[in-house]
């Protein structure tokens, strides 16, 4: 079986919106466990509105192609 990164540009299956979010919220867990503080916190809440925003647009295409 070969396996592939998650697609970000071009999201074809619910495994690549599970490994992007896997992956935001791993690195924002180790940035907040390293830093903690008003300025890093507003950049997190930043990063995990852009996710958002990318899974709805990447299951709004899944679901699009699949019709």
């Amino acid at each position: 079986m070969i396996a592939r990164f998650p697609s970000i540009r071009h999201p074809r299956s619910f495994y690549d919106v599970f490994g992007v979010v896997a992956t935001a919220v791993a690195v924002m867990a180790v940035v907040l466990a390293v830093r903690y503080g008003s300025v890093v916190r507003l950049e997190m809440v930043l990063l995990m509105t852009i996710v958002f925003f990318w899974v709805v647009w990447a299951i709004e295409r899944i679901l699009e192609e699949a019709s």
